[in-house]
């Protein structure tokens, strides 16, 4: 099964592209990849149309588009896997190989088509599971102007919070969008470092 970290969106609350943030002695997206390298046999990104290949990780492109969309990545990965694959996104700094390797095998097990974990009560609709057969619901629904994955997400298998937290410590599923939340992410990485460390 690929992974595909989604790296196209253009962060404006973070205020500059979240790929190249440092982070965990590296950046962002290097930390990313190195996690899922070691939950995936292969890992891609997914960059927005103009932009450029990524040193260290195999790229490909969404189709050219005048809106802003994590769906856009989302419809290039399963055209580009023509199978079962793992969306993430590249805006979680914590998440661990275990909880992608559980995440993994819990979707390789279930007849859904999507499984999605909830984290701060949300679906986390760019850390889930997508079958290729949800490939043409996500074209028409582009089609009709609608580009929340929420609604595809409506029948998936749900892994809740609190299976979540009872299994993984910390915070995993933190996803980061502004300046505080990347120093929250840093704060509580440098911590848990400590922790193990002891």
């Amino acid at each position: 099964m690929n992974c595909y970290v989604l790296v196209g969106g253009h962060s404006r609350r973070m205020g500059q592209s979240k790929v190249g943030l440092p982070f965990a002695g590296t950046t962002l997206l290097g930390h990313i990849v190195g996690i899922a390298w070691q939950a995936f046999p292969r890992v891609v990104a997914v960059q927005r149309p103009e932009g450029e290949p990524l040193r260290g990780v195999e790229t490909i492109f969404e189709p050219p588009h005048d809106s802003e969309a994590p769906i856009f990545g989302v419809l290039r990965a399963l055209q580009h896997a023509r199978a079962r694959c793992f969306i993430l996104a590249v805006d979680y700094p914590l998440i661990t190989a275990e909880v992608l390797r559980f995440l993994r095998t819990r979707f390789e097990q279930s007849t859904s088509a999507m499984v999605v974990p909830v984290w701060s009560g949300l679906a986390q609709v760019l850390c889930a599971g997508y079958s290729f057969d949800l490939e043409p619901r996500i074209e028409q629904q582009i089609s009709g102007g609608r580009l929340s994955l929420r609604s595809i997400a409506a029948g998936a298998e749900i892994i809740a919070e609190d299976d979540l937290r009872s299994r993984f410590p910390g915070e995993p599923l933190m996803n980061v969008n502004t300046p505080d939340d990347l120093q929250e992410a840093k704060r509580l990485y440098d911590q848990q470092g400590l922790l193990t460390s002891r």
